[in-house]
């Protein structure tokens, strides 16, 4: 019995089929057999085989008078083999002279059914040579043993045994249904790392960039074969994850590649990946959550987004959540919620901030995960169908041909979400935000996008207590008049979007017509001193008389927030455009009126439940100002409306709208 049976399918190679001979008929393993079969060439390869046989015992050459295929061929070799161990070598390849003596002494050791030689090195026509590194990852799993089989060796009783064969009639996977198979039903592959296998990359060949139907159809039973056969094993959670990830990544990588500029064949790989992910399905859903908004210091309404639903998806025990950040900064803020998460990171940051390299990590791949979730527009991982990317969506401000942002943050902006594909989903925290995304970036699929109302970031609700209010006003040494009252303003004064000048001057000219003094204007907000310098040069001589009603009290601390809401007489927020608009239903949920801006989003979040003015109309905002201050039973029927209406929101709504949509997506269930 010859230790190894070498089979070389041969057609049409007569310029490279010497040197794939003499490769294997000089290795210095002799007791081997050597067997050939001609697929109906046309060219002299079966005459050079004539040849060799003619010099060389151990050749056997078998002629077929039709073309049947590799995999016929394969097979047929399979059933004539005799030796111990099967080797399989394309006639337009080459091996090193002791590539099958290094293989069978790895397999008299160990008597593995599957042992696989070195990384197989690939030649270009242009002379070039690189390396496809596989071993690794295959000393990891066995299962990630799908292609470079003609680099290993296999025990003949084995494939017999199990019945594993080269599927017939495929243009495209014959190699890599015939290694999975082996992968999966054998108990050990060995890897070694002195066995040299060379794969002539050639122009034409069925590796070549676009696919024509044909090959589109074969790569597609392809997969099914692969499917069903990985579906009839009980793979532990991992590795099931881990190979389905692999089918899942092959079919969006074909989708980008070979049918990129063909959009009936894209579509119909579209397709076929909603098909096999619904049918590969298994909780828990592996989901990378984009941390990186969670890893900066200032916490801001996108902040708390992130933050919220973070918490929904640890406690659901239908994800299993990792953290993402493009690169290993160090935590700000850390949190017990997610500091004692392991993050992953794309990238690795060495050096000091001031002076830093960044490296990719070779390590991370995205596509073992099943959903990329992005909250936030900080960081940004660049995905296709899988993992299947979710994206939260807030407001197009920076598109806005207003002057509410730095044209580079606008084109940064732009830069962003045009990144966005079809293929991505999209969760708008309303309507209106979804309407502008819609207007703006024709690059989103409307169907694709749902609204999902976000909630506040704090659990505020009513606490009238004027000795805690004392205690919080002199904290950030602001005092009012004993039997005073106050409005509130809750947000960022610097910003002019938030319309805080025409606020003041609205209020200034509303207790100046009705003679009042014992009313007060709190802003709570950062950058204290800007909003100072814009009233000085907004009031010029006025600014003192006007800063005595005018109490600004820099970044307030959440604990102190609930009082500050709950005790003032009125909110008002006249900002010119909202994506969501948070502080309004803070103020419903404290029981306090509010007057609202009756633009963008803000109609959807304070219903009827808010006096809605025309935010640069001052006649109507005084007016609304007058209607609260001298109407107590008017107040506290908006107070009855808002905290009604706040009970519409909440993060576990939220919650349950995106975490249905994304499994909805993943099983193919949307409804």
């Amino acid at each position: 019995m010859p230790k190894v049976s070498v089979i070389i399918p041969v057609y049409n190679t007569e310029n490279y089929l010497r040197k794939c001979l003499d490769s294997v008929c000089n290795q210095t393993l002799k007791d081997i057999e050597i067997i050939c079969i001609n697929d109906c060439s046309t060219d002299s390869s079966l005459e050079l085989l004539r040849g060799y046989a003619s010099k060389d015992s151990r050749i056997k050459i078998i002629d077929f008078k039709e073309n049947k295929g590799a995999a016929v061929a394969r097979n047929t070799g399979i059933d004539e083999a005799q030796g111990e161990y099967l080797g399989f070598i394309d006639s337009d390849d080459y091996v090193d002279i002791n590539f099958y003596e290094n293989l069978y002494k790895k397999a008299y050791e160990t008597r593995s059914e599957v042992i696989k030689g070195s990384d197989m090195i690939i030649v270009h026509t242009d002379g070039t040579k690189e390396v496809d590194k596989q071993n690794e990852r295959i000393k990891k799993n066995k299962i990630n043993f799908w292609s470079q089989y003609t680099t290993a060796i296999y025990q003949r009783e084995f494939i017999l045994k199990n019945n594993i064969r080269f599927p017939i009639g495929l243009l495209v996977g014959e190699d890599p249904v015939f290694a999975i198979k082996c992968a999966f039903l054998s108990n050990k592959i060995d890897i070694i790392n002195n066995a040299q296998y060379y794969y002539i990359r050639r122009d034409g060949s069925l590796d070549s960039e676009n696919w024509d139907d044909k090959k589109i159809d074969s790569y597609i039973k392809y997969i099914e074969i692969i499917t069903d056969f990985a579906s009839g094993f009980k793979l532990n959670y991992s590795d099931y994850k881990h190979f389905t990830g692999w089918i899942l990544h092959s079919i969006e990588t074909t989708r980008l590649i070979k049918a990129s500029n063909n959009q009936k064949n894209y579509k119909i790989l579209t397709e076929f990946f909603t098909k096999i992910r619904q049918k590969l399905f298994k909780y828990p859903i592996k989901i990378l959550f984009d941390a990186n908004v969670l890893y900066i210091s200032e916490k801001r309404g996108i902040y708390w987004v992130s933050y919220n639903l973070l918490k929904k998806f640890l406690n659901d025990k239908r994800f299993e959540v990792t953290l993402w950040l493009d690169r290993n900064f160090a935590c700000i803020n850390p949190d017990p919620l997610y500091n004692d998460l392991r993050p992953v990171f794309s990238n690795i940051h060495l050096g000091k901030i001031a002076n830093y390299k960044v490296l990719e990590n070779k390590h991370f791949n995205a596509s073992e995960y099943d959903v990329y979730f992005n909250p936030a527009i900080n960081g940004q991982l660049s995905v296709g169908l899988k993992p299947q990317s979710f994206y939260m969506l807030y407001d197009t401000i920076p598109m806005m041909d207003k002057d509410w942002f730095a044209p580079e943050y606008s084109k940064e902006f732009k830069n962003f979400y045009d990144k966005l594909t079809k293929d991505t989903y999209c969760f708008c925290d309303s309507q209106s935000c979804k309407n502008d995304f819609i207007k703006y970036f024709k690059n989103l699929d409307e169907d694709k996008m749902s609204v999902a109302l976000i909630s506040t970031a704090l659990n505020l609700y009513p606490q009238r207590d004027k000795k805690k209010l004392d205690v919080i006003l002199k904290k950030y040494n602001a005092q009012i008049p004993e039997g005073s009252k106050y409005i509130l303003y809750f947000g960022a004064p610097h910003d002019p979007r938030k319309n805080v000048l025409f606020s003041i001057k609205c209020f200034i000219n509303f207790i100046r017509q009705n003679d009042i003094q014992d009313l007060y204007f709190i802003l709570g907000g950062a950058r204290k001193d800007i909003l100072l310098e814009m009233l000085k040069s907004y009031a010029g001589k006025n600014y003192e008389s006007c800063k005595k009603h005018i109490i600004v009290l820099e970044y307030v601390d959440k604990e102190d927030v609930n009082i500050l809401y709950s005790n003032s007489l009125f909110f008002s927020f006249l900002s010119l455009y909202e994506g969501f608009g948070m502080p309004p239903l803070e103020a419903m949920q404290a029981g306090v009126p509010v007057i609202c801006a009756n633009n963008s989003s803000l109609p959807e979040v304070v219903g009827d439940a808010a006096i809605m003015v025309d935010a640069e109309d001052e006649e109507e905002i005084i007016a609304a100002f007058a209607k609260f201050y001298f109407n107590e039973e008017l107040r506290n029927e908006y107070i009855k409306r808002g905290l009604a209406r706040a009970k519409l929101f909440s993060w576990e709504k939220t919650y349950e709208i995106i975490s249905n949509r994304i499994i909805n997506v993943l099983t193919n269930d949307e409804k």
